[in-house]
């Protein structure tokens, strides 16, 4: 067993301890899933109103082959079918954990620099793979705000400036990208303390339209480090199901632990071994 494996379960043991009640529901409710990004990464009851978003959601021209292997993006035709395979697998763990017709994740990581940006990215190209689904991801790092450049959404209108706005709608910060039904949502305006937006009853009105307007829409969270950001703490009660990045031999035992134990055991669904 590895070091990752074995303190994965020790921060579950932990969890456990607190309250023997739940034991078996919360061993049976989370489940590791470790996705081996590949060494080039150093850094992703309305079915009618549904499917109109789907549709609305393919008027970009998509991105050539070229542009997503520049982003590092997966796609049907990427030659490394093994990564693919590994993110359509995560999507079903999240899928078959789920406790409702979509639910909202985030990914965050054990400390920064995981390219846990990346894997946020990824995961939301995999819903998007299913033409019965759409995600919509959410820039929710905004010191670090890589994912904006990801989709060339630099200077648009994003998640801080809808928090600021007392009158603009949720739809002022989606924008569409050129992945086919993948949305995005910038980081918008920088700003030095964004734990007074993320606490917001108007963030948590935003949660809960995206996931209520559309039942096919899938939430997707990028976060920084569970460990090194208040922000990410507070998203925690945002989220139905949570993805720790670890980076390879770049975290010790006990952080891992700590990470682990932060999230909790009711919404780690799964951890992502990252920067081989």
């Amino acid at each position: 067993m590895s070091t990752v494996e074995k303190a994965f379960l020790k921060s579950l043991e932990g969890e456990e301890s607190k309250s023997a009640s739940n034991q078996t529901e919360e061993q049976q409710q989370t489940e590791e899933a470790t996705v081996s990004e590949s060494s080039r990464s150093n850094v992703m009851t309305r079915p009618s109103a549904s499917r109109k978003s789907i549709a609305n959601m393919e008027k970009k021209a998509p991105f050539s082959i070229e542009e997503l292997e520049q982003r590092r993006l997966i796609h049907l035709d990427m030659k490394d079918k093994g990564l693919l395979n590994h993110y359509r697998n995560l999507r079903t763990k999240l899928l078959a954990k789920g406790k409702s017709e979509n639910f909202v994740t985030m990914v965050t990581s054990v400390v920064p620099d995981a390219s846990s940006s990346l894997v946020s990215a990824n995961l939301a190209a995999t819903f998007a793979l299913d033409e019965s689904k759409t995600s919509m991801l959410i820039e929710a790092d905004i010191v670090e705000r890589s994912l904006n450049s990801v989709f060339d959404l630099n200077d648009s209108n994003g998640l801080i400036d809808y928090l600021e706005s007392e009158s603009d709608g949720v739809n002022s910060c989606m924008h569409k990208t050129r992945v086919p039904r993948l949305g995005f949502v910038p980081s918008g305006k920088v700003r030095e303390c964004s734990a007074e937006y993320f606490t917001s009853e108007r963030m948590e009105t935003f949660i809960k339209e995206l996931v209520n307007r559309y039942p096919d829409r899938f939430p997707i969270i990028n976060a920084p480090s569970v460990l090194s950001s208040a922000d990410t703490r507070i998203l925690l009660d945002l989220c139905d199901q949570v993805i720790l990045v670890v980076p390879y031999a770049g975290c010790s035992e006990e952080d891992l632990i700590q990470a682990s134990s932060t999230i909790g055991a009711d919404k780690l669904s799964g951890l992502v071994l990252n920067n081989f």
